[in-house]
């Protein structure tokens, strides 16, 4: 039986994320790209991640953060809330919320990212504005800030 696609387009697994995640296909739009490296974060394929990474900003990853936080999370979903144009046609802008659950609580990572594309390939560039990760249930001292300063809650506006 075929499986939907984790990244929310209701096609199937086999024909929408997998291609990519197998290096059969590049993904042909900043949109395609963004939605096979959540699928890759479901599945845990780390090096996709790192491979779809620009590679002028690949050298900032943090490869073991990324596979714990892959690993770690049970992914509920993403929503893309908006895509742009970027400031050439090479580039692009989306904004989007992926869903995930850690210990029991479900966090919403809301980012606003640019996606560059060289030589007929799209890569994730930078984040343009990290927003707030958003907690349904309340947050603990140790947790990362709603304010998006990435200090712990408690060691920012938990003072306040």
């Amino acid at each position: 039986m075929l499986k939907p696609c984790p990244c929310g387009t209701g096609i199937n697994f086999e024909t929408c994320c997998q291609p990519h995640l197998l290096g059969l296909e590049k993904p042909d739009s900043a949109e395609k790209l963004l939605r096979s490296r959540y699928t890759a974060f479901v599945a845990g394929e780390i090096d996709y991640i790192c491979n779809t990474h620009h590679p002028e900003t690949r050298k900032d990853l943090d490869r073991n953060s990324l596979k714990e936080w892959s690993k770690n999370s049970e992914w509920k979903g993403l929503e893309i809330i908006q895509s742009v144009a970027g400031k050439s046609e090479h580039e692009n802008v989306i904004e989007f919320i992926a869903k995930y659950q850690q210990e029991g609580q479900l966090h919403k990572h809301h980012e606003t990212s640019l996606f560059k594309r060289q030589e007929d390939q799209w890569y994730f560039f930078d984040v343009q504005k990290n927003l707030p990760i958003k907690n349904e249930d309340q947050i603990g001292r140790n947790d990362p800030c709603r304010c998006g300063s990435g200090k712990k809650f408690k060691k920012c506006c938990f003072k306040k």
